[in-house]
C-alpha cells in the first residue's frame, strides 16, 4: 500500500515577488508624481500667461483709444501718453510692461531727404514679460500701426539715425538705446531698441545743440555712453571724448555711429618656475575701451586700476571688461623678480568675448638660479633663436643648448631642484653670432647680461 503522508502546503510571496511588485509600485507612484507635477507646471503657467495676455489686451485697447496725436510715449519721441515701463501684478506674479513707438518713414513715398515729411505713420509695439515657473524669462507682445486722420503731416524737428555695430562690423541687434535730452521741451527720457541691422531711426526728433545725452547697453556687451565736452580722466585731466553728445540739426539727417563689443574677462596670474601659485603680487592694468585723447593725443582708457593677486590662487579676475589692448605695470617685489617681463611693462590685446590669462612667472630672489637676457651688441635686441648651456665647476653639463625666450630671456631652474651655490660656466651660442662662454657665481639668483657680437 501506498505510503500516504500528510503534505505541507507554504503560501506567501517570495523575495523575488515582493521585489518586483516594489519596482512596479515605485515606477507608478514616479509615473504620477510627474504627471501631477507636470500638470500642475502646465496649470501655473497657463494662468501666468491669462494674466499676461489680459494686461496685454487692456494695453493694447488703451492704445487704440488715443488720439494719434496722443500716440506716443511720455518724455520719448514721438511724444504721447503711454508710459514706457511699468510693473503690473496679478496672482501673486509680478508682469513688466514695456511700450515703444516710433515714426515710419514709409519708402512708398520716397525717403528723406527727397520725402521732406519722413513721418508717415507710427508703429507701437506693447510688450509683457514675467519670470516663468522654472526662472526663464517668457514674453508675449503686439505690434500696432497708426496712420494719420488724413494727409500727414510735419511733426517737426529732424531725422536721428543710430547705428550700433561691433568693432568687426558686425551689426549689434536688439541693443537698448537710452536717449536723454533736458534741453528741450518736454524733455526726453526714453529708451529704443536696434533693430536686426543694428539700426535706429527717429525721423522727427527735437532740435537740440548738443543735449543728446546716449547710453547703448546689452546683456553681454559693454556699455557706450556719450560725455561732456572736455571729459575728466581717473586723475582729473581734462580729455576730449570720441562719443559726445549728440546735436540735431533743422534740414540735415542726424546720423551717429556707436562700436559696441561683447565683454571680456582678463586673468592675471603669477606663479613660480612650477607653475604654482604665488599671491600677494602687486600690479597696475590700464586699458581697455579708448574713451578720448588726452592733451598730448594720448588714449585715455576705460579702466585703470591697481590690483594684487589672490594669496591662495595667485589671480586676479576682472570680468566684465572692454575688450581692447591693456598694459599691466607689475610693481617691485621684495621678495620675487619677474622672469622674461622686459622691461616692468607689457603689453595685451584682448579679443571681444573672450577670456584672456596674462601669467607673470616669478623668481625667488633667495633661491640659487640664473636669469640670461641675450641680446645684439650693436642694436641691444632680443636674440630670440639663442641657445644657453651650464656646467658646473667639475665640467657636468647641468643643461645643454636651452633656448630663450621671444625676449631672449632664460631662466634656470625649473624644475624643484635648484642650483648649489658655487662657480660656472655659461655658453651662449647663436646663428650667425660669436659663441660666448664667461665664468658665473652663482648665489641666490643671479642676472647676466649677454650681448653676442656679430660673426665675420
Amino acid at each position: 500500500m501506498p505510503n500516504n503522508k500528510n503534505k505541507i502546503k507554504y503560501s506567501g510571496f517570495s523575495l523575488v515577488e515582493v521585489l518586483i511588485v516594489m519596482f512596479i509600485a515605485a515606477i507608478v507612484f514616479t509615473t504620477f508624481y510627474t504627471t501631477a507635477t507636470l500638470g500642475t507646471k502646465y496649470i501655473i503657467e497657463s494662468k501666468n500667461r491669462l494674466g499676461a495676455v489680459a494686461f496685454l489686451n487692456e494695453k493694447v485697447e488703451i492704445s487704440r483709444n488715443l488720439k494719434y496725436d496722443d500716440v506716443g510715449i511720455e518724455g520719448g519721441v514721438p511724444s504721447g501718453k503711454l508710459i514706457e515701463q511699468e510693473d503690473v501684478s496679478a496672482n501673486g506674479r509680478v508682469y513688466h510692461v514695456r511700450s515703444s513707438v516710433q515714426y515710419i518713414d514709409d519708402p512708398l513715398d520716397g525717403e528723406f531727404p527727397a520725402d521732406i515729411i519722413p513721418n508717415d505713420y507710427k508703429i507701437a509695439k506693447v510688450t509683457v514679460s514675467w519670470k516663468g515657473t522654472d526662472g526663464t524669462d517668457q514674453e508675449i507682445s503686439s505690434v500696432l500701426r497708426f496712420v494719420p486722420p488724413g494727409l500727414e503731416a510735419s511733426a517737426g524737428g529732424a531725422p536721428l539715425a543710430i547705428n550700433v555695430k561691433g568693432g568687426d562690423g558686425e551689426a549689434v541687434k536688439q541693443s537698448q538705446v537710452h536717449i536723454v535730452n533736458t534741453t528741450v521741451v518736454p524733455a526726453l527720457n526714453f529708451t529704443v531698441q536696434t533693430d536686426d541691422v543694428g539700426h535706429i531711426m527717429l525721423p522727427s526728433a527735437p532740435e537740440s545743440m548738443g543735449g543728446y545725452q546716449i547710453t547703448v547697453s546689452k546683456n553681454g556687451y559693454e556699455t557706450v555712453a556719450t560725455q561732456n565736452s572736455p571729459a575728466l580722466d581717473y586723475k582729473n585731466d581734462e580729455y576730449i571724448p570720441i562719443y559726445t553728445h549728440g546735436t540735431v540739426l533743422l534740414g540735415a539727417l542726424n546720423m551717429y555711429d556707436y562700436i559696441q563689443d561683447k565683454l571680456s574677462k582678463i586673468i592675471i596670474k603669477t606663479t613660480d618656475y612650477q607653475n604654482l601659485p604665488i599671491g600677494d603680487i602687486a600690479f597696475a592694468i590700464d586699458g581697455g575701451k579708448v574713451l578720448g585723447l588726452d592733451a598730448v593725443n594720448a588714449n585715455v582708457y576705460n579702466l585703470h586700476e591697481a590690483g594684487v593677486t589672490d594669496v591662495g590662487t595667485g589671480q586676479k579676475e576682472y570680468s566684465n571688461v572692454s575688450p581692447g589692448n591693456y598694459v599691466v605695470a607689475m610693481t617691485a617685489n621684495a621678495q620675487y623678480d619677474f622672469v622674461d617681463y622686459l622691461p616692468n611693462l607689457s603689453s595685451i590685446a584682448v579679443a571681444p568675448g573672450t577670456d584672456f590669462v596674462y601669467e607673470v612667472k616669478l623668481a625667488d630672489k633667495n633661491i640659487n638660479g640664473i636669469m640670461v637676457n641675450v641680446s645684439d651688441s650693436v642694436e641691444n635686441l632680443p636674440i630670440v633663436d639663442a641657445k644657453v648651456s651650464l656646467k658646473d665647476d667639475s665640467g657636468v653639463d647641468i643643461f645643454v643648448q636651452k633656448p630663450v625666450s621671444v625676449n631672449g630671456v632664460m631662466y634656470y631652474p625649473d624644475s624643484a631642484n635648484p642650483l648649489s651655490a658655487g662657480s660656472y660656466t655659461l655658453k651662449v651660442e647663436a646663428t650667425n653670432y660669436t659663441t660666448q662662454e664667461v665664468t658665473v657665481n652663482i648665489n641666490e639668483l643671479t642676472k647676466v647680461e649677454v650681448k653676442l657680437v656679430v660673426s665675420i
